[in-house]
């Protein structure tokens, strides 16, 4: 217990379920992905309860014997679907604007009265809760709280739980914030507390939530890869091209980068988080179907450009942790199907192309063998970047080409454009790159972020691959890709 008189969420999880050694293994990197997995898996499960209770019900949503329970929040109010919290009293407790203290209101007519349906009690600046996040919710079929606590001595450690005795616990903690902070509410508080009190929910809710939390956790894990866990692969004991080499560049410069690798590192983390938010509630809102078409098509188009760049930024802090890193650990190459990467991508690629009138073609055999790559999900997002940054730099009309064969051993893909061949003189208009620090290049005509040539080649070494570039007079510039054949001689 800390010195603050007050019990925190988590203090209270601890002493509700104290067989459970929540801090054994506290990792930052998995707790902050399992806080997004489950908050996205609760707002998934209320937004299908809510729909199948209009579609029951109807009626005005907004009518409060119409409200389906209370979530409570903190130190932030929780982002959704406003449609959704329409539904829910919705209480936040937050950081002390200074009128913490402030005495209670004037009565008020009935006429002037606000809707009580969403509420918000500050926080003291010495409350240690306010360096905890949480939700809390209460409804007539389950009660449900999860938390995620930070300490710098610890690491941090997500909670969650479905039962009413934690619950009750964590609601006593709040009433006592609220008495403290906002007593004139505590009343109106109690009332919700009794009109939605803690409940066992029945044992199908607990185990539906446990299966989507794990599909929710593959999608977040997916969308900030250096949150997921470590993942685990059959291992070709192989050694990377060039891999000495780049252990040697990273070991000379790794000093040299430290202040811009934080700072990169810092603004690649606040920008990929809201985008990640915003995502995932677009995807909550493509699932309901009282949504016009049109609607429907600006929010896939919103979802398409969040994915894409939150893609971007994780693999531009990807980039920054593998090349700066003062020692580079051996490369474990296994074998992946060339062709699942293009099936999934390409289509990804033409639309990139469409977007910027440009053509996209790929010339490639009907059947390819595996190919053995140390990350997968990093193969796709350095092909990904290299076919934006040359797409952003090509003129309206230009096709740019992705050819691929054999070549030994090796797997050759050949990226090219034809811009000189559509207009000779293009070539020489072509935008020009700045390079910021030694990682990134900008494009000022557009704005456009991409990673130094340098550091893609490094990437390709880390792959297990190797990049080279050089420049046609009719095709422009042309990048090569050799990537290693796998042990699995099978074609695909």
């Amino acid at each position: 217990m800390n010195a603050w008189v007050l019990p925190t969420i988590s203090e209270g999880f601890r002493e509700s379920e104290p067989d459970l050694d929540w801090w054994a293994e506290p990792q930052s990197t998995q707790a902050e992905t399992e806080w997004h997995a489950a908050i996205g898996t609760l707002l998934a499960m209320l937004l299908t309860t809510q729909e199948k209770n209009i579609s029951q019900t109807g009626g005005n949503p907004s009518n409060p014997d119409r409200l389906q329970g209370l979530i409570l929040t903190g130190p932030t109010p929780l982002l959704s679907d406003l449609g959704l919290f329409a539904h829910f009293h919705t209480w936040a407790l937050i950081p002390t604007n200074g009128t913490a203290l402030q005495l209670p209101p004037c009565a008020r007519t009935k006429a002037e009265s606000p809707t009580q349906s969403a509420q918000t009690i500050p926080l003291l600046p010495a409350d240690p809760q306010l360096a905890e996040r949480f939700c809390l919710v209460l409804t007539a079929s389950f009660c449900w709280i999860a938390t995620l606590k930070s300490s710098a001595e610890q690491g941090a450690c997500f909670q969650f739980s479905f039962i009413p005795e934690t619950v009750h616990q964590v609601l006593q903690s709040v009433r006592s914030r609220i008495q403290l902070t906002r007593p004139h509410e505590l009343a109106a508080f109690d009332a919700l507390l009794q009109q939605w009190p803690t409940v066992e929910p029945h044992y199908q809710i607990p185990l539906q939530f446990s299966r989507q939390l794990l599909h929710h956790y593959r999608q977040v894990a997916a969308i900030l890869p250096e949150l997921s866990l470590h993942r685990a692969a059959k291992p070709t004991a192989m050694k990377a091209n060039g891999l000495e080499q780049g252990e040697a560049v990273a070991k000379t410069n790794a000093h040299q980068r430290g202040p811009e690798v934080d700072l990169l590192k810092a603004l690649a983390h606040e920008v990929r988080t809201p985008l990640t938010t915003i995502q995932t509630f677009t995807q909550l809102l493509l699932k309901r179907s009282d949504l016009p078409a049109e609607v429907l098509k600006r929010l896939e188009a919103i979802r398409r450009e969040c994915h894409e760049q939150i893609d971007r930024f994780s693999l531009i802090f990807r980039a920054m942790e593998l090349t700066t890193a003062e020692t580079t650990p051996t490369v474990q190459l296994m074998s992946i199907s060339v062709q699942e990467v293009l099936t999934t991508n390409v289509p990804r690629w033409q639309k990139q192309a469409d977007r910027r009138s440009l053509s996209f073609e790929l010339d490639m055999p009907e059947q390819l063998p595996a190919i053995a790559i140390s990350d997968p999900n990093m193969l796709e997002q350095v092909l990904t970047g290299l076919i934006e940054q040359l797409s952003h730099r090509l003129p309206i009309g230009s096709q740019m080409q992705l050819q691929i064969a054999l070549a030994g051993d090796q797997l050759k893909l050949e990226l090219r454009s034809d811009q000189t061949m559509t207009n000779p003189d293009s070539a020489a208009d072509l935008p020009m790159l700045k390079a910021i620090g030694d990682l990134l290049m900008l494009q000022p005509e557009t704005g456009n972020l991409s990673l130094s040539l340098p550091v893609t080649k490094q990437l390709f070494e880390i792959l297990g691959g190797k990049l080279t570039v050089r420049q046609n007079q009719q095709q422009g510039e042309v990048l090569t890709i050799f990537l290693p054949l796998g042990t699995d001689s099978t074609a695909y």
